[in-house]
């Protein structure tokens, strides 16, 4: 999972002013089924940026470091989760979902869902609207993050015109049966 470190370096991810709306320490536990779960616990390590640790079944754990600067709600709302377990895809499975701040005004948030097979979880896929594929969504830091049952995200955001009108926009992403795909009704 060291690429996925390496792409939010590469998103430029730096150490700069704290973003508002930013949850620090946080816990989640994901049902796996059959009575498993596994605890994620996700903290800000100084000059590392955050670390998000998944304590799995049967005793082993996976580290995914650097993913962004500190927790954001992923609702946006102060006092709000940086880190949920929420069945996103309808299978009956928790996936993790984290999201971070990358300064100075950009978030991303990642999904990681559960691969029975290797028995880890692995992040998924989120394509763009121009067939860009990413293991994170880039979000706009302040805006919320909708997560609706029906496998859909919704994203919003706000762009800055050259004339200094601001306008609102939301994207939405669904769920593909291999990764979150950006949607055509947006």
């Amino acid at each position: 999972m060291r690429s996925v470190t390496a792409l939010f370096m590469a998103a430029g991810l730096v150490i700069a002013a704290a973003i508002p709306s930013s949850a620090q320490d946080a816990r989640a536990t994901a049902r796996l089924g059959g009575g498993q779960t596994a605890t994620a616990t996700a903290k800000p390590v100084e000059g590392e940026g955050v670390l998000l640790e998944i304590s799995l079944p049967g005793g082993s754990a996976q580290s995914f470091p650097g993913l962004g600067q500190a927790l954001v709600a992923v609702d946006g709302k102060p006092g709000g989760a940086g880190l949920l377990a929420r069945d996103l895809t309808g299978d009956g499975i928790d996936e993790i979902i984290i999201r971070g701040a990358v300064p100075p005004d950009r978030g991303a948030m990642l999904v990681f869902r559960w691969d029975d097979g290797a028995g880890e979880f692995v992040p998924v896929d989120f394509t763009d609207d121009r067939d860009r594929t990413n293991k994170f969504l880039v979000v706009d830091a302040r805006e919320p993050i909708i997560l609706n049952g029906s496998g859909v995200i919704e994203a919003q955001y706000v762009t800055t015109r050259q004339d200094g009108r601001k306008s609102s926009h939301v994207a939405r992403y669904r769920w593909t049966g291999k990764g979150f795909s950006a949607s055509g009704d947006n």
